[in-house]
């Protein structure tokens, strides 16, 4: 009788990045410290880029940690030529693709190699992604490409129901579809979350009674900023209880065209300051009155987790992803898309707020929310494939079939 694989030396998994910011940035940190002190190591292999090489500083402290750069040629990355010669060197126990774009990459040169193919999903299909038969027939295609990897990971479930919607083929092929719910480490959150020693409401000059929302993410069509700059500029107009004033954290994409819209909007002059992107967020976190996640589309966003394990009184929209993660909690949604229900919502957080009621719940949220239960998923997940697909003798460093 064959005995399951064995580990007898580190495990390296061969880890694909196309878009190595955001949550899949703070995913991989999350989940892979508790792989690495399980034996495994990793090779991150990203674009050659900023992005990747930011990346790069944050994890550089791992033990045996390696870096490879796919090459940028004509504004688009070569991954897949990158991925293959690594492959070839034969040194790999898996690979861990990050988001579909790298997953179809790695399918393009993974076959015939028996490594097993891990793929985390980051985001969802929308409506007006695949218009016409040529959406189609791109639809098909990537399908048939995702079912060739081991396992397909959601990173909830509204995200995995949404792929099945999009790409019904994923559940005809032996592909493993999993759900690991999102989570974030709370006691991280905790420890960086005092406030600073001038005050959010000191730096800007703002009186006591302001009250205080912020946005917070990219400023791109799927988090909703112009929604909420039109919902802003309707409360502006009304006689409000409160005074109110919105700090804009973020960067990327479109922020000089939203810099711009506020200033055209004369109602919105002084209201609204824009801050750059940080990478701790949770200072400001605790010293607003609302946070406001107007988005249009997610997959699970972590920002609410942070949000309410702080204790800071979420209104979010009910859009795909984000409706799953403020389920059961005090946080109030309206509907995805309408400046007009955001109003209602930010008006009512000034007149009726749920303070007390998010400040209680923070004992449920750093339970519900926290990231070790989910990674220790992943660890399960992997250790179980690599035990089910065990590689040739020599092959993976260490693993090995006995």
């Amino acid at each position: 009788m064959t005995s399951p694989a064995v580990q007898t030396g580190p495990r390296r998994v061969l880890t694909v990045l196309r878009w190595p910011v955001g949550g899949i940035r703070t995913y991989l940190i999350d989940y892979y410290r508790p792989l690495g002190e399980a034996g495994y190591r990793f090779t991150f292999l990203g674009p050659a880029e900023e992005t990747f090489r930011r990346f790069q500083d944050d994890v550089r402290a791992w033990p045996d940690v390696e870096f490879v750069e796919a090459p940028i040629v004509g504004g688009k990355c070569r991954l897949w030529s990158a991925v293959r010669r690594q492959l070839g060197t034969r040194r790999f126990c898996a690979v861990h693709s990050q988001g579909l774009t790298a997953g179809a990459a790695v399918a393009l040169v993974h076959r015939g190699t028996r490594v097993p193919h891990l793929i985390t999903s980051h985001d969802v299909f929308r409506p007006d992604q695949f218009p016409g038969p040529l959406g189609l027939l791109k639809r098909c295609v990537l399908a048939r490409l995702l079912r060739r990897a081991t396992a397909l990971i959601a990173v909830g479930h509204d995200a995995l129901q949404n792929h099945l919607d999009y790409l019904p083929g994923l559940a005809r092929g032996k592909c493993r579809l999993v759900t690991i719910v999102n989570g974030i480490d709370v006691e991280r959150l905790s420890r960086n979350g005092r406030p600073s020693h001038a005050g959010l409401r000191e730096r800007l000059g703002l009186a006591d009674d302001v009250f205080l929302m912020g946005f917070l993410g990219r400023f791109m069509k799927q988090k909703g900023f112009l929604v909420m700059v039109d919902a802003l500029d309707r409360l502006a107009r009304r006689p409000l209880p409160r005074p109110f004033h919105v700090v804009a954290v973020g960067s990327d994409d479109y922020v000089l065209e939203y810099r711009e819209e506020v200033m055209r909007r004369p109602s919105l002059a002084g209201r609204i300051t824009f801050l750059d992107v940080m990478t701790n967020v949770a200072p400001v976190l605790h010293e607003l009155d609302l946070l406001v996640i107007p988005s249009l589309w997610e997959a699970c966003p972590l920002l609410p987790m942070e949000a309410m394990c702080l204790g800071t009184p979420v209104l979010g929209s009910d859009c795909i992803g984000l409706r799953e993660v403020l389920r059961g909690s005090p946080s109030v949604q309206v509907a995805a898309g309408s400046p007009g229900a955001l109003a209602e919502g930010i008006e009512r957080a000034m007149t009726k707020p749920w303070t007390e009621e998010a400040r209680r719940y923070v004992p449920d949220a750093r339970q519900r929310f926290n990231v070790g239960g989910a990674a220790r998923q992943l660890r399960e997940l992997l250790d179980d494939t690599l035990v089910n697909s065990p590689l040739p003798l020599g092959e993976g460093q260490g693993v090995r079939a006995v």
